[in-house]
């Protein structure tokens, strides 16, 4: 990061491990944790779901300011690599998290659920449009088919 320290923001490395739950909705869990000095988010995103090089997809889906002018980075990680810990079910209803204005996109509070519900979005998209990323969805059927539950977009593409 260039820049002196009064200037520096606060990078966050979140993430959300998604896996299939027996009634075929996606379920998550909510990684977070700071980005190491000499390390970049990608490798930040793998140590802090503890997955290495064992998981096959890890894939950047949104950014964001935070409340205290911190950014935050958000990474989708599939399949869960512990899918024995507890996740919290998402809804196929999840919110699109959008500002109150069109010259002000950033909404006033972004809630996990809607953060989830994005990289799900995300991730179908890029199931329907990336063969690296199909590739790695369709190793575990119902994880594919709970993502692809989820009308795919990106931001910009609702």
């Amino acid at each position: 990061m260039q820049g002196d320290s009064a200037t520096a923001r606060r990078v966050v490395v979140e993430i959300y491990v998604l896996r299939a739950v027996a009634d075929g909705r996606l379920a998550y869990r909510r990684l977070t944790g700071a980005l190491g000095r000499a390390e970049d988010p990608d490798s930040a995103a793998r140590r802090l779901a503890g997955v290495g090089e064992t998981v096959p997809l890890v894939h950047s889906t949104s950014w964001r300011c935070a409340a205290d002018g911190g950014v935050v980075l958000t990474y989708a990680v599939a399949p869960d690599p512990e899918p024995a810990r507890p996740a919290t079910p998402l809804g196929p209803s999840a919110q699109v998290a959008r500002g109150e204005r069109a010259d002000r996109p950033a909404p006033d509070a972004v809630g996990p659920d809607q953060v989830a519900a994005h990289a799900a979005r995300h991730l179908a998209f890029l199931a329907e449009h990336d063969d690296v990323a199909r590739a790695a969805l369709t190793g575990d059927p119902l994880l594919a088919e709970a993502v692809a539950r989820h009308a795919p977009g990106m931001a910009g593409r609702l």
